[in-house]
């Protein structure tokens, strides 16, 4: 069995109460959830991608800091749901109750059917992107020393800042760009590279150690996150 499998079947809930649980650092990808219930749960710091939920109640739940690419939420209850500080890309909502559904400073991508589903005013501080941005828009310095990073396997296995067919997550570097600026990440990511010794999913990992040396001048080793189990 493989990761991924492994993955598939610790995080699909198949009719099952899974209400006010707390999912932190997980791995969802290729996960599927059947008729079970999620409400006023909380996922932060979280990977879904490719994952299921169909008939599902995510009523009242937060999604934050999550990386949510190729997901299809189908039938699902996702009212007064939160999307927050979440890179949502190429996913699917299906006949889903979205009242009081919130994107809040996030990042949506080739999700175009969103915007007919969701009022206006519940976008707050979030673009709604038709593709990713390109990256001449960025420094060659900057995208070298990004590409770079492939050369740790828990980076270039993330898919945080990698794309498939050699690309580059441009969303993920326009984030990092406008919290860090350019010269900074140059500086400071061959630091992170060094250090990174175990799986992570999302970009607020990357975010955290770059925030330790922004504000100490120096790497302060990453966490060693939990796995595979929700609290």
């Amino acid at each position: 069995m493989t990761a991924n499998d492994r993955n598939r079947y610790a995080f699909s809930y198949n009719s099952l109460d899974v209400r006010n649980k707390n999912f932190i650092f997980k791995n969802f990808n290729k996960s599927c959830s059947f008729k079970s219930n999620f409400s006023n749960s909380t996922f932060k710091s979280t990977s879904f991608i490719g994952a299921k939920f169909k008939f599902c109640s995510l009523y009242n739940v937060n999604f934050e800091g999550c990386l949510i690419r190729g997901v299809l939420f189908k039938k699902c209850n996702l009212t007064n749901a939160k999307f927050i500080n979440s890179i949502i890309s190429a996913t699917i909502f299906d006949k889903n109750k979205l009242t009081g559904c919130q994107f809040i400073n996030c990042k949506v991508i080739n999700t175009e059917k969103l915007r007919l589903l969701i009022p206006k005013n519940n976008f707050v501080n979030t673009d709604i992107l038709e593709s990713y941005p390109d990256p001449q828009g960025f420094s060659d310095e900057l995208l070298k020393v990004v590409e770079n990073l492939r050369s740790n396997k828990f980076i270039r296995k993330s898919t945080i800042l990698h794309r498939k067919k050699g690309q580059l997550d441009t969303v993920s570097i326009s984030i990092l760009v406008s919290q860090f600026g350019e010269t900074f990440l140059v500086k400071s990511l061959p630091k992170i590279a060094q250090e990174i010794k175990n799986e992570f999913h999302t970009l607020s990992y990357i975010q955290s150690i770059l925030n330790n040396i922004n504000n100490n001048g120096k790497l302060i080793s990453p966490p060693r996150f939990c796995h595979p189990w929700g609290s």
